[in-house]
């Protein structure tokens, strides 16, 4: 009785451990967070004077964002290292884009 209940427990306790590392591995669990650590902040829009004003343009004007085929439609990802992505549905096309992480500014494709 008692090898055939350390089988059992040595059972559950491996399926736990795989279940654990699968998950974690993923980046899916709410409990641990995403690894991926690069999610879309909400883009905050600026007018054209107002950005003029607090971040000149530089000499060519203001680089644009890029795309990502593989993202969601209003997802940008910003010109400026490290590139993070905004989400953009509520920028017009051609808008002005503060980049809150250098305090740059550029525009949605």
């Amino acid at each position: 009785m008692k090898t055939k209940s350390v089988k059992i427990l040595s059972a559950i306790a491996i399926a736990l451990f795989v279940l654990g590392t699968t998950v974690y591995g993923q980046g899916t669990d709410t409990r641990i967070g995403s690894l991926g650590g690069n999610q879309a902040i909400e883009a905050k829009g600026i007018a054209k004077p107002e950005a003029e004003k607090k971040y000149p343009p530089p000499s060519g004007g203001y680089p644009v964002g890029q795309r990502d085929p593989h993202e969601a439609s209003g997802i940008v990802v910003s010109p400026y290292p490290p590139h993070q992505k905004y989400e953009c549905k509520n920028i017009a096309h051609g808008g002005l884009v503060v980049d809150v992480k250098v305090n740059k500014v550029f525009a949605r494709p």
